[in-house]
């Protein structure tokens, strides 16, 4: 789910969802027709009333960012990953990965690339380095390792609007901010913190039971010069992502 805040980002510079637009989603399963048989979109969060965007960074809510990235479409949707460092080898001192999109030829793989499962694959530098414009009025920051590196290098002007970041700004710290925001275990008084949870499900096909990795990415709204992203694995029946979530707040206490 930490995947959802790129997604917010591609989705709103293509026009495909506004911040103030409520989407109605009823209960915990979604599908687009009848045409994705047996497979559901399913989410943790399942209220009555309509989803916005603020709303779906609350509750990380799956179906939303799922139908975010359908409206979007598969051409536009991976044409803005790209924007964002997808499929491009990053110029890194330690060996990395190459972040990579997938497959998106059918819908339920597009669907479920919107809330970061489907065949969507990122490093944790990468991560980090992607949620920089969301503070950097939309540039993204190319990410050292060496102490003589030169800092605060643009990766990538423009990768969203200074507008578009600042609403996604507002809405990661409204995660931690809200008393029902995913991440609200790491709200700390006088430090506001802005991030954004997610559970990773290590799992062939739906059904089954899997093992999970859980993950929070978090800042401090006031002073975002230090920037945390935290994957714990098997994290499945002991917490979650609030194992992460509890430990950067750790971190973050101790550099207050």
């Amino acid at each position: 789910s930490v995947m959802k805040a790129i997604t917010a980002g591609v989705a709103l510079e293509n026009g495909a969802v506004t911040p103030e637009q409520a989407v109605p989603i009823l209960g915990k399963k979604w599908q687009k027709d009848k045409s994705w048989g047996g497979y559901f979109v399913t989410r943790v969060h399942a209220g009555s009333a309509p989803v916005n965007l603020e709303k779906a960074f609350v509750f990380s809510d799956n179906i939303y960012f799922a139908q975010a990235a359908l409206k979007t479409g598969k051409a536009a949707f991976a044409d803005g990953l790209k924007k964002f460092g997808f499929e491009e080898e990053l110029a890194y001192p330690f060996p990395l990965e190459k972040s990579t999109i997938g497959a998106l030829d059918r819908e339920i793989a597009l669907a479920d690339s919107g809330y970061g499962q489907g065949q969507i694959q990122m490093s944790i530098v990468h991560l980090l380095s992607a949620y920089t414009p969301f503070i950097n009025n939309g540039n993204m920051i190319k990410p050292i390792l060496l102490m003589d590196e030169q800092k605060s290098q643009v990766w990538k002007e423009a990768v969203v609007s200074a507008e578009h970041a600042g609403v996604i700004a507002a809405d990661l710290r409204k995660v931690v901010g809200d008393a029902a925001g995913t991440a609200h275990a790491a709200d700390m008084k006088d430090y506001p913190l802005a991030g954004k949870t997610g559970t990773a499900e290590i799992k062939q096909k739906q059904g089954e039971t899997g093992t999970e990795n859980g993950w929070f990415i978090g800042y401090n709204t006031n002073s975002p010069d230090l920037m945390i992203a935290m994957m714990v694995e098997n994290v499945q029946k002991r917490g979650g992502s609030q194992i992460p979530v509890k430990k950067v707040k750790k971190v973050f206490e101790l550099v207050r």
